[in-house]
């Protein structure tokens, strides 16, 4: 009877600890305070990239934290981003050197890219 009663013990206590476990995609990835990021998913989901100063170029840059998108690109690969700034317009534009269409994403707040998804090359900000 003790025997049995052990493994049912062991078999309850291993099913808790593969039950506690965080999956390696569980960790949250933020945007740095005062930064604009840009993110590989939408709705400012998975890895992401901060920025602080104006980028005439993302050719280079890389997606940092964890999730879909880690290690990619940045350039051409943006599907939402998110404006920590409280006084300044982000502004992501479709061609490098500050061209072509664009989306602005106002202070504080974030926003799925429409006309730069995926299509997106340099940013720089605005004064709001």
């Amino acid at each position: 009877m003790r025997i049995r009663s052990a493994l049912v013990t062991m078999a309850v206590t291993g099913a808790g600890l593969v039950g506690l476990a965080t999956p390696a995609n569980a960790a949250t990835n933020t945007c740095d305070p005062s930064h604009f990021c840009l993110f590989y998913n939408s709705n400012i989901q998975n890895a992401y990239y901060p920025f602080w100063d104006n980028v005439s170029d993302f050719a280079g840059y890389t997606y940092k934290g964890a999730g879909a998108g880690a290690g990619q690109q940045v350039k051409n690969n943006a599907a939402s981003a998110q404006n920590l700034q409280t006084n300044l317009v982000a502004r992501v534009y479709y061609n490098s050197n500050y061209g072509g269409v664009y989306d602005n994403v106002q202070p504080t707040s974030w926003r799925n890219l429409s006309n730069t998804y995926n299509e997106n090359a340099s940013f720089k900000w605005f004064w709001a």
